[in-house]
């Protein structure tokens, strides 16, 4: 059978998908269309290895570039309808908007939109969020009808969101609720406990809405209060993103004891946790926070909040714990109960390791898509 995927940039699908696509190709045929132009570090022959055959389509414009997008939508199509694969699963909520407005005009078997997140397109009530959230729903409009569609959610909330805005139902959509699976080879357990020098670390983009102001701010006041603690941060820094941190947050990251690494390649990913002993992501919305499912791979305490895409990771006092979103006070109280009670750390680190090889394993999740072709 022949299975195609569809992603915006070559780097997202390598750092999200490379894992379950590699183990989707041990039964299966892949093909993968996506922008290759800016791909680093031998991303595509890591694919092509594998035998997904990849195929250049360069990345769609913003939405205001309609004419572009329009030749976007007929390069896709030409790809898709060429290479004549059985399914198709399109990635993320914007390609699948665009997928939705082809669905009739590309000839497979089964499409699956698999929504990794919402983000402020849902959230928000800005005029640009609300344009985007009418455009989208108009988009689904072209599936009237079809009935070899499913859509594919990481969380129950999402799920919900698209029902109840009647864009999807009950029976079209899936709910996956597992992220996008961990090798747990690549990402091997070691244990933590109150021997080893104490260390947070915070592994995400450097935005807002992944709670980074909150998280620094904690930092900033645990390091006055416990001078013997390390905290670190990775994650990639582009003041072009409307939800970047300010200049001003940037400098006062530079200017705290708080170690910046910058932007880790996801296969180094697995040395930077191993300088960790909890890991830390106050973000305000996940899809689904796949970091936290490494982390805890290789034996991390969790701290996360209680929002959609992160609780779904934590079983509270169990591998860690759950705080209120843009709650400071809470973050703070949470990672004191770490420094205060160390003993805490060994039985939650070895929770974290087998909540991931029960739930959350590659193979298991693989096997999950395969199950709804």
């Amino acid at each position: 059978m022949k299975i195609c995927f569809i992603a915006s940039e070559m780097d997202f699908f390598h750092k999200f998908f490379f894992e379950i696509s590699k183990e989707i190709s041990k039964y299966h045929e892949i093909i993968l269309i996506t922008d290759t132009s800016d791909a680093k570090d031998n991303a595509c022959e890591n694919l092509e290895v594998l035998g997904i055959k990849i195929y250049h389509l360069e990345k769609r414009q913003k939405f205001t570039a309609i004419f572009k997008n329009f030749g976007y939508l007929i390069k896709l199509r030409r790809k898709i309808n060429q290479h004549s694969p059985e399914n198709i699963y399109f990635l993320t909520l914007e390609i699948s908007m665009f997928g939705a407005l082809i669905s009739r005009f590309i000839y497979v078997k089964k499409i699956f939109f698999l929504i990794t997140g919402l983000g402020p397109f849902f959230l928000e009530n800005k005029l640009k969020e609300k344009l985007f959230r009418l455009i989208n729903k108009s988009a689904y409009l072209f599936l009237l009808f079809k009935n070899n569609y499913k859509f594919l959610f990481q969380n129950e909330d999402d799920m919900n969101i698209f029902c109840n805005q009647n864009i999807s139902s009950k029976t079209n959509s899936i709910l996956l609720n597992k992220g996008l699976g961990i090798n747990t080879n690549k990402f091997p357990f070691i244990e933590r406990n109150k021997r080893n020098e104490l260390t947070f670390v915070f592994a995400a983009r450097l935005v807002k809405s992944k709670g980074f102001n909150e998280f620094l701010n904690a930092g900033k006041i645990l390091l006055n209060r416990h001078p013997n603690i390390k905290i670190i941060v990775a994650g990639k820094l582009d003041f072009n993103n409307p939800d970047s941190i300010s200049e001003e947050t940037f400098n006062e990251l530079k200017q705290s004891r708080i170690e910046y690494l910058g932007e880790i390649h996801p296969n180094k990913m697995n040395d930077f946790y191993k300088k960790g002993t909890i890991f830390v992501l106050p973000s305000y919305r996940e899809g689904f926070a796949q970091g936290a499912l490494e982390a805890a791979s290789t034996g991390m305490p969790l701290i996360l909040t209680d929002v959609p895409g992160c609780r779904e990771c934590v079983l509270d006092n169990c591998n860690g714990f759950l705080i209120e979103a843009k709650n400071l006070n809470d973050l703070i109280s949470k990672m004191s109960k770490f420094i205060l009670k160390p003993e805490l750390i060994s039985p939650m680190s070895i929770s974290s390791r087998k909540m991931i090889e029960k739930n959350f394993t590659v193979k298991s999740i693989a096997q999950d898509y395969l199950s709804h072709l």
